[in-house]
């Protein structure tokens, strides 16, 4: 799946997620960054994306996809597995 499919469907579940229109998706953009992205509101977006990719993270790595960068790169590995 190519980066630019990724980052607008990740974008779409940002939006959905934490209800904002002014979400810059730069790969820097991290927890906390975002009023909403706390604790409970990670939980929410990781449940989001596995929704909308049909990925399933396991929950030591969900700790530590904190950054918008690290979401995609996994997604693209997760993405990669499913089509080899």
């Amino acid at each position: 799946m190519k980066n630019q499919n990724i980052h607008s469907r990740l974008r779409k579940v940002f939006l959905e997620i934490f209800d904002q229109q002014l979400i810059e998706m730069d790969p820097s953009l991290k927890k906390g960054d975002i009023e909403c992205w706390d604790s409970f509101g990670h939980i929410n977006l990781m449940l989001g994306i596995e929704s909308e990719f049909g990925v399933e993270f396991d929950s030591d790595e969900i700790g530590t996809l904190v950054t918008v960068g690290q979401i995609i790169e996994a997604l693209q590995r997760r993405l990669e597995n499913v089509i080899s």
